[in-house]
């Protein structure tokens, strides 16, 4: 299983990961957290990075780095990936949690620490052992997570509660609470792939959540042609895709 993401390119589009010291706006308190001294962990252990980005440039930004392992089996439709979230200028607490990526689409989905909670290592002398224990307290806790999806899965949804489903996803989505005046509801339920084209939670999830992430969708607004806008902030996807599982999980 090769990696998806080089080092090198991780240089490119994360510089954030390679920081070996904090920003100096940061009090003498903050715990420094060095993100490749962990990756580098990481894939010593076989993981392989998935993909990587950062808010603004610079080497201490809040940045995000999605890591497989072909150890770990799939669920469902999806893989299964580790998710590092930090920053090195006080914005953002470290982090290791569980995110999911679903083949057919190619999207990144963040499981709630309500289903699979965060792992926690040691902020400093970041140890392979440490990383072996967590691989398989990850592999451990996924039981937790397809039992999740599977919940999905096995609950048919109403066209009723299909309505209900889009209005709590739009105020997910957009500060105002509503989805924007001419975005439809059937734009917004209709399948994108013969996949998704269940009467199943799963299914339901599945195609609101990419076309919220990825945008997109072309609608009349305010007497002109408007495209949904695709999400890319580090803080608005980890919103979103959490809060869209979470309501997903409640009608089940």
């Amino acid at each position: 299983m090769s990696a998806i993401i080089t080092l090198d390119q991780l240089k490119e589009t994360t510089p954030s990961v390679f920081a070996t010291t904090p920003s100096n706006k940061v009090s003498s308190r903050y715990s420094f957290v060095p993100t490749f001294e962990l990756l580098e962990k990481f894939m010593d252990e076989g993981w392989v990075i998935s993909s990587a980005n950062q808010m603004g440039g610079g080497l201490h930004g809040r940045h995000q780095v999605r890591l497989r392992n072909g150890d770990l089996p799939k669920v469902g439709d999806t893989l299964v990936e580790a998710i590092i979230n930090n920053s090195h200028n006080g914005t953002s607490l470290f982090s290791v949690s569980a995110g999911l990526h679903r083949l057919v689409c190619s999207n990144g989905l963040t499981v709630p620490t309500s289903i699979s909670e965060a792992f926690k290592l040691r902020h400093t002398s970041i140890e392979g052992s440490e990383v072996r224990k967590f691989t398989e307290e990850f592999a451990e806790r996924l039981p937790m997570i397809e039992a999740s999806v599977d919940k999905m899965m096995n609950k048919s949804v109403s066209e009723v509660e299909k309505v209900s489903f889009v209005k709590g996803a739009a105020g997910i989505r957009w500060k105002a609470g509503v989805m924007p005046k001419g975005l439809s509801l059937e734009q917004v339920l209709e399948p994108l792939r013969d996949g998704d084209k269940g009467k199943d939670m799963w299914s339901l999830f599945n195609v609101v959540q990419e076309k919220f992430v990825r945008g997109g969708l072309s609608y009349q607004s305010s007497k002109r042609t408007t495209s949904m806008r695709e999400l890319k902030s580090i803080n608005s996807l980890q919103k979103v895709n959490t809060e869209l599982w979470e309501l997903a999980d409640s009608y089940c």
